[in-house]
């Protein structure tokens, strides 16, 4: 008698199905990744980090105007303070509002005009220096730029940023804002003022800074 076989199962090619599960743990990885290092920088939102800094640099501008032997260590922290902040801002911030939000390009345009037009005005007033004449009237026209310049970044960009990206990518944005102020130049310089000239300046520029800094403290120590 004739033994009747069972015909063999189609194979199944497992390749597209392993490539596909492959994707999704480097995914996983990439976005737990991502998560510890948010976390690690203090999982803080980019819009509550800057927003934060600009109560920092109103009071700043208060302190460094204050007569006495702490003007001038006052004066040093506020442009540190502006420099790092703006350079945080022109490298990861105003990019993100560009692509995300609904007329982004226009907005990121203007805060990049007026972070210009305050750049100038900070170049001037750390060469004229706390002691030099015309400190004060210098100090209360950059603070009045700043300040015009940071409430529109709170009620148009801001705002916007928050509703237009999730948290989790405020948070990772935070992380990239907290890193880049670490390495950014502590100084304003006047060819710094856009994503690629900070992204540039940060490993050059930073160090000889940072450099320049202790130098003047060990002086004055």
């Amino acid at each position: 008698m004739r033994t009747l076989t069972k015909p063999a199962a189609p194979q199944v090619t497992a390749g597209p199905l392993r490539t596909a599960k492959a994707t999704a743990r480097v995914a996983d990885t990439t976005s737990a990744w991502s998560l510890r290092v948010a976390r690690a920088m203090g999982a803080e939102s980019a819009v509550d980090v800057l927003t934060r800094q600009h109560r920092q640099i109103r009071l700043g501008f208060l302190r460094a105007a204050l007569p006495g032997p702490w003007r001038r260590r006052n004066f040093d922290r506020l442009m540190r303070l502006l420099a790092v902040h703006e350079a945080a801002e022109e490298a990861h911030v105003h990019p993100v509002a560009r692509r995300a939000l609904r007329h982004g390009r226009e907005l990121a345009a203007r805060r990049r005009d007026e972070e210009r037009e305050a750049k100038q005005l900070l170049i001037a007033l750390w060469r004229t220096g706390p002691d030099g004449a015309g400190y004060l009237r210098q100090l209360n026209e950059v603070r009045r730029a700043v300040s015009r310049h940071a409430a529109r970044e709170e009620r148009e960009e801001f705002k916007a940023l928050r509703k237009a990206i999730s948290p989790s990518r405020l948070r990772m944005l935070g992380a990239e804002v907290k890193l880049t102020q670490v390495y950014a130049p502590t100084r304003p310089h006047r060819w710094v003022n856009n994503e690629a000239t900070n992204k540039l300046a940060a490993p050059v520029l930073g160090p000889v800074d940072r450099a320049l800094d202790a130098l003047q403290h060990h002086r004055a120590s």
